[in-house]
């Protein structure tokens, strides 16, 4: 019986750890499905999927060497089908007048601000950071209910917070569904504090699951004006990709994601961010690419 139960409960992981798919990714290729109807389950029950996959995040045995390979085999799945990217403040900014240029007409079209819901999941909300930091860019937004917790903005409303979200350091990550019938694209505006995916990246170094994005930041050693006197490089960075050279800062390229945090508050302008090599951008939909 012992045997037969351990299969069981190793079944049950399994599929309960293919969950957490649901929220790294992104479902991409011409499939139909009643996006509607998902798209509004989805959103209203997303924050007990999450509350699953961060107690999966902390039960140890599944990171140990005989078991590692079941949350990297997902990691791995999702990256390659979904690529959840992380994108600089300015991208993002070029990428919202584009879409909001094509798709801002339209009666569907919205922009929706909610709760954070790895912080909703965890019960883990700040008192110097914002909660209400998750963006949904949607042309279903009728599928949406509007409520305390689903707040419809404005193009320019959401520019603004989402430079307010970068001046307090968040990482802007963009993941979602896109399909036939429809399109839900978030832009989670995340705290390493909080964040599942960059929890799975920088606590259990997966290897896998989340996608650097266009830009790759280089410093000027010239230009820097030292550690001693400035250093918001190194308290900016969550990926721990800058280091120090001779008492400057310098970029580890091999660690970088291209959030592009430090160089938007480098004072000298030594960091800047320059295209990342051999990068191909495949996330948004192809509608919403066109200017």
């Amino acid at each position: 019986m012992a045997p037969i139960s351990l299969l069981i409960k190793w079944n049950v992981m399994v599929f309960i750890l293919s969950l957490m798919i649901l929220h790294i990714f992104h479902i991409r290729g011409s499939y139909k499905i009643h996006f509607r109807k998902v798209f509004r389950l989805f959103t209203r029950y997303e924050r007990f999927f999450m509350r699953l996959m961060f107690k999966l995040l902390n039960t140890n045995i599944l990171y140990r060497r005989s078991t590692r390979f079941i949350p990297e085999f997902i990691s791995y799945f999702a990256a390659n089908g979904a690529q959840p990217s992380i994108y600089t403040l300015q991208e993002l900014e070029t990428y919202i007048e584009i879409i909001y240029k094509t798709n801002g007409g339209s009666e569907n079209f919205g922009i929706l601000l909610r709760p954070c819901p790895c912080r909703d999941a965890q019960r883990n909300y700040s008192t110097t950071l914002p909660n209400i930091t998750d963006v949904i860019l949607t042309d279903n937004a009728k599928s949406l209910r509007k409520n305390k917790d689903n707040l419809f903005i404005s193009k320019n409303q959401l520019l603004q917070k989402l430079r307010q979200f970068d001046e307090k350091g968040l990482v802007h990550l963009v993941l979602g569904c896109l399909g036939e019938e429809g399109h839900g694209i978030n832009i989670c505006n995340c705290h390493k504090s909080a964040c599942f995916v960059l929890q799975s990246i920088l606590r259990r170094a997966f290897r896998r699951g989340l996608t650097a994005g266009p830009s790759l930041a280089a410093c000027n050693s010239e230009l820097c004006k030292g550690i001693d006197d400035c250093g918001k490089c190194l308290k900016r960075c969550p990926f721990h990709a800058r280091s120090v050279k001779d008492g400057k800062g310098i970029v580890l390229s091999e660690r970088c994601f291209g959030c592009g945090l430090c160089a938007n508050t480098c004072e000298s302008g030594a960091t800047q961010m320059s295209p990342r090599p051999g990068y191909k951008n495949g996330y948004f939909p192809t509608q919403w690419n066109q200017a």
